[in-house]
């Protein structure tokens, strides 16, 4: 399940990528090279100390994981056949997703995270059998084959969430993104205090940097001041509809990243393309989806469409390609003015 229903200014981003906008229709940021994320060492596993260098903006533990940047660009795709043609540097998929899949994304030079439910129960993994009847909740609402978990059984769940990650790591990806980690505010069927959620969600991340796999901490906001110590990034769905963005500040102030998902025009959301990127925080890698998270996305930083097309589909579409970015330009500077705090009384 994912949500549904719940480097400079934002302005010098716009005027560094106008040879974008009129330049070079669909053109897409250089990735990320190697050389360009933090030196990590490896050491203890007390999730505290600094990246290397000295530098105390980041604390953390010394870490031999991939650990994504605030520069880092980014793809979802949970639905449809996974586009291995897009430019990021990383891409999470399912982790279902097969080993050829994988492999051949990292071929291209992607780090790739695997989404995975800890905190459902889903009917159509290959290890629903696995979980046993007492631990399976309330339906997921809106979700169906999916149940709530009662993760306050930590000791049976920590087995079956490790064989998840081994599996993972096996394919080749570098990551986890845990979803539905915020049971505690659901209605699952269980007693679930947010004492437990802490627990159950510094236990997944343990077994992730156990196994070398960067983790994310998915939604959960609440909790996030606590949290953001034991998590290398972050993933939110929405926080620009609810207007809790300022609940990933302790992931964002202290150098890590944050990728954000907004879904304008979908479900209940009414808002605009522009009025999502006209609220975007900078420091966060903002991309706008569809519910069904398939391949299509737009990322805000590079203000630019994230799927790949065709030469010839380029050269045919560049004319419509620059209207529409002309169009979205000056919607977002409308959005902006309409942002604006109107004279005092």
């Amino acid at each position: 399940m994912h949500l549904i229903g719940r480097r400079a200014s934002l302005l010098s981003i716009l005027a560094a990528s106008e040879f974008m906008l009129f330049g070079a229709p669909g053109a897409m940021a250089a990735p990320i090279t190697p050389g360009m994320e933090p030196i990590i060492e490896e050491s203890t596993s007390n999730m505290t100390g600094t990246v290397s260098g000295g530098s105390e903006l980041v604390e953390r533990a010394a870490k031999s994981w991939w650990v994504p940047t605030q520069a880092t660009t980014w793809q979802i795709q949970l639905s449809g056949t996974i586009n291995q043609d897009v430019a990021v540097d990383a891409i999470e998929i399912d982790a279902d997703t097969d080993k050829a899949t994988v492999k051949a994304l990292k071929a291209k030079g992607m780090k790739v995270i695997a989404y995975l439910s800890a905190g459902s129960w889903e009917d159509w993994r290959s290890d629903a059998g696995s979980f046993p009847e007492s631990i399976r909740g309330k339906d997921l609402d809106g979700w169906p084959g999916e149940k709530w978990l009662d993760i306050r059984q930590i000791s049976t769940l920590r087995k079956l969430m490790k064989k998840r990650v081994l599996k993972a790591k096996a394919k080749g990806f570098d990551g986890v993104d845990w979803d539905n980690v915020d049971g505690y505010t659901q209605n699952s069927g269980f007693k679930i205090t947010k004492s437990h959620q802490l627990a159950y969600n510094k236990m997944l991340a343990d077994i992730s940097h156990s196994l070398k796999m960067t983790v994310a901490l998915k939604n959960d906001l609440d909790q996030a001041k606590v949290l953001a110590r034991y998590f290398d990034y972050a993933v939110n769905e929405q926080c620009s509809y609810y207007n809790e963005c300022n609940l990933l500040e302790p992931f964002l102030s202290t150098g890590k990243a944050v990728v954000g998902l907004e879904y304008p025009g979908e479900g209940d959301d009414t808002r605009s393309q522009a009025q999502v990127i006209a609220a975007t925080d900078p420091r966060t890698y903002t991309l706008i989806k569809k519910l069904d998270l398939g391949d299509w996305g737009f990322s805000v930083q590079q203000n630019a469409e994230i799927t790949s097309s065709t030469s010839s589909e380029k050269k045919s579409s560049s004319k419509t390609t620059i209207t529409k970015a002309a169009e979205l330009k000056a919607a977002i500077q409308k959005a902006r003015e309409a942002a604006k705090p109107g004279p005092e009384e």
